[in-house]
Protein backbone atom coordinates (compact mmCIF):
# COMPACT_ATOMS: atom_id res chain seq x y z
CA UNK A 1 0.00 0.00 0.00
CA UNK A 2 2.98 2.34 0.50
CA UNK A 3 2.72 5.67 2.33
CA UNK A 4 -0.84 6.19 3.41
CA UNK A 5 -3.07 8.84 4.89
CA UNK A 6 -5.62 8.21 7.61
CA UNK A 7 -9.07 9.79 7.46
CA UNK A 8 -11.29 9.66 10.51
CA UNK A 9 -14.81 8.54 9.62
CA UNK A 10 -18.04 9.17 11.47
CA UNK A 11 -19.89 5.86 11.27
CA UNK A 12 -23.55 6.03 12.18
CA UNK A 13 -25.15 2.66 11.48
CA UNK A 14 -28.79 2.12 12.28
CA UNK A 15 -29.82 -0.99 14.17
CA UNK A 16 -30.68 -3.66 11.60
CA UNK A 17 -32.78 -6.44 13.11
CA UNK A 18 -32.19 -8.72 10.12
CA UNK A 19 -28.41 -8.35 10.42
CA UNK A 20 -28.67 -8.94 14.16
CA UNK A 21 -30.67 -12.15 13.59
CA UNK A 22 -28.14 -13.33 10.99
CA UNK A 23 -25.21 -12.63 13.33
CA UNK A 24 -27.06 -14.30 16.24
CA UNK A 25 -27.94 -17.34 14.18
CA UNK A 26 -31.53 -17.27 15.41
CA UNK A 27 -34.89 -16.75 13.73
CA UNK A 28 -36.38 -14.58 16.47
CA UNK A 29 -35.42 -12.62 19.56
CA UNK A 30 -37.43 -12.32 22.74
CA UNK A 31 -38.81 -8.86 23.51
CA UNK A 32 -36.70 -8.32 26.65
CA UNK A 33 -33.52 -8.96 24.62
CA UNK A 34 -34.71 -6.56 21.90
CA UNK A 35 -35.23 -3.95 24.61
CA UNK A 36 -31.74 -4.67 25.98
CA UNK A 37 -30.23 -4.18 22.52
CA UNK A 38 -32.19 -1.00 21.96
CA UNK A 39 -30.93 0.51 25.22
CA UNK A 40 -27.31 -0.47 24.49
CA UNK A 41 -27.14 0.57 20.81
CA UNK A 42 -26.47 4.24 21.59
CA UNK A 43 -24.05 3.34 24.38
CA UNK A 44 -22.08 1.20 21.94
CA UNK A 45 -22.17 3.94 19.29
CA UNK A 46 -20.25 6.23 21.64
CA UNK A 47 -17.37 3.74 21.39
CA UNK A 48 -17.60 3.11 17.63
CA UNK A 49 -14.61 4.38 15.65
CA UNK A 50 -13.93 4.30 11.92
CA UNK A 51 -10.97 5.18 9.72
CA UNK A 52 -10.12 5.04 6.03
CA UNK A 53 -6.52 4.50 4.98
CA UNK A 54 -5.39 5.24 1.43
CA UNK A 55 -2.40 6.42 -0.53
CA UNK A 56 -2.58 10.15 -1.29
CA UNK A 57 -5.00 10.72 -4.18
CA UNK A 58 -6.06 7.07 -4.38
CA UNK A 59 -9.68 5.98 -4.53
CA UNK A 60 -8.70 2.51 -3.30
CA UNK A 61 -7.98 1.95 0.35
CA UNK A 62 -8.87 0.11 3.52
CA UNK A 63 -11.49 0.93 6.14
CA UNK A 64 -11.58 -0.22 9.72
CA UNK A 65 -14.45 0.03 12.16
CA UNK A 66 -14.03 -1.01 15.77
CA UNK A 67 -15.49 -0.66 19.22
CA UNK A 68 -13.19 0.70 21.88
CA UNK A 69 -12.43 -1.58 24.85
CA UNK A 70 -15.05 0.20 27.01
CA UNK A 71 -17.74 -1.47 24.87
CA UNK A 72 -16.10 -4.83 25.54
CA UNK A 73 -16.54 -4.04 29.22
CA UNK A 74 -20.28 -3.53 28.72
CA UNK A 75 -20.48 -6.95 27.09
CA UNK A 76 -18.47 -8.57 29.90
CA UNK A 77 -20.77 -7.01 32.50
CA UNK A 78 -23.75 -8.46 30.65
CA UNK A 79 -22.13 -11.93 30.58
CA UNK A 80 -21.68 -11.67 34.36
CA UNK A 81 -25.40 -10.89 34.81
CA UNK A 82 -26.73 -13.51 32.42
CA UNK A 83 -25.47 -15.67 29.54
CA UNK A 84 -28.44 -14.66 27.40
CA UNK A 85 -27.73 -10.95 27.98
CA UNK A 86 -24.03 -11.45 27.30
CA UNK A 87 -24.76 -13.32 24.08
CA UNK A 88 -27.26 -10.65 23.01
CA UNK A 89 -24.83 -7.78 23.58
CA UNK A 90 -21.93 -9.67 21.99
CA UNK A 91 -24.06 -10.11 18.87
CA UNK A 92 -25.11 -6.46 19.06
CA UNK A 93 -21.45 -5.39 19.07
CA UNK A 94 -20.69 -7.62 16.07
CA UNK A 95 -23.76 -6.26 14.29
CA UNK A 96 -22.65 -2.69 14.94
CA UNK A 97 -19.18 -3.04 13.42
CA UNK A 98 -20.56 -5.09 10.51
CA UNK A 99 -23.32 -2.51 9.97
CA UNK A 100 -20.79 0.32 9.98
CA UNK A 101 -18.62 -1.54 7.47
CA UNK A 102 -21.62 -2.30 5.24
CA UNK A 103 -22.61 1.38 5.39
CA UNK A 104 -19.17 2.30 3.99
CA UNK A 105 -18.84 -0.67 1.60
CA UNK A 106 -22.38 -1.73 0.56
CA UNK A 107 -21.17 -4.82 -1.33
CA UNK A 108 -20.41 -6.43 2.04
CA UNK A 109 -24.11 -6.85 2.68
CA UNK A 110 -24.74 -8.57 -0.65
CA UNK A 111 -21.89 -11.05 -0.18
CA UNK A 112 -22.22 -11.30 3.62
CA UNK A 113 -18.45 -10.98 3.79
CA UNK A 114 -15.82 -8.31 4.27
CA UNK A 115 -12.55 -9.64 2.81
CA UNK A 116 -9.70 -8.87 5.21
CA UNK A 117 -6.66 -7.27 3.58
CA UNK A 118 -3.18 -8.26 4.69
CA UNK A 119 -1.74 -5.01 5.99
CA UNK A 120 1.69 -3.86 4.90
CA UNK A 121 4.18 -2.18 7.23
CA UNK A 122 2.67 1.29 6.73
CA UNK A 123 -0.87 0.16 7.48
CA UNK A 124 0.33 -1.70 10.58
CA UNK A 125 1.99 1.51 11.77
CA UNK A 126 -1.22 3.47 11.18
CA UNK A 127 -3.15 0.88 13.17
CA UNK A 128 -0.61 1.14 15.99
CA UNK A 129 -1.12 4.91 16.10
CA UNK A 130 -4.78 4.15 16.85
CA UNK A 131 -3.72 1.84 19.67
CA UNK A 132 -4.48 -1.29 17.65
CA UNK A 133 -2.00 -4.12 17.23
CA UNK A 134 -2.29 -6.44 14.21
CA UNK A 135 -1.51 -10.13 14.56
CA UNK A 136 -0.95 -12.60 11.75
CA UNK A 137 -4.05 -14.59 12.70
CA UNK A 138 -5.97 -11.69 11.14
CA UNK A 139 -7.18 -9.80 14.18
CA UNK A 140 -6.41 -6.56 15.91
CA UNK A 141 -6.13 -5.96 19.64
CA UNK A 142 -9.81 -5.21 20.23
CA UNK A 143 -12.55 -7.80 20.23
CA UNK A 144 -14.98 -6.07 17.87
CA UNK A 145 -13.45 -4.87 14.61
CA UNK A 146 -13.96 -5.15 10.85
CA UNK A 147 -11.27 -4.15 8.37
CA UNK A 148 -11.81 -4.46 4.63
CA UNK A 149 -11.04 -2.94 1.25
CA UNK A 150 -12.88 0.21 0.23
CA UNK A 151 -14.27 0.17 -2.33
CA UNK A 152 -15.05 -3.56 -2.30
CA UNK A 153 -12.30 -5.63 -3.84
CA UNK A 154 -11.93 -9.24 -4.82
CA UNK A 155 -13.72 -11.37 -2.25
CA UNK A 156 -11.95 -14.56 -1.16
CA UNK A 157 -9.04 -14.16 -3.57
CA UNK A 158 -7.71 -11.11 -1.68
CA UNK A 159 -8.70 -12.12 1.85
CA UNK A 160 -6.03 -12.69 4.51
CA UNK A 161 -8.24 -15.43 6.00
CA UNK A 162 -8.81 -17.39 2.78
CA UNK A 163 -6.81 -20.42 3.98
CA UNK A 164 -8.85 -20.79 7.16
CA UNK A 165 -12.28 -19.38 6.26
CA UNK A 166 -15.08 -21.89 5.75
CA UNK A 167 -16.66 -19.55 3.16
CA UNK A 168 -13.53 -19.45 1.01
CA UNK A 169 -13.86 -21.07 -2.39
CA UNK A 170 -10.13 -20.88 -3.08
CA UNK A 171 -8.68 -24.38 -3.49
CA UNK A 172 -6.13 -25.18 -0.82
CA UNK A 173 -3.17 -27.29 -1.47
Amino acid sequence: MGKINAEKLTPNPEFDLFLYLKVSGVAKVEQHLCDLCETHWDAFKEHLKGYRFAAPGSKRGVVIFFLEPAAEGLVEEAWARSPSEGFALHNLAVSMVMGAAAEAVPEIEAGACAPLPTPDRDLKRRLERLGLVWNEAGTVSVQYAVMTHAPYCGGCAVCHLRASCPKSDIPRG
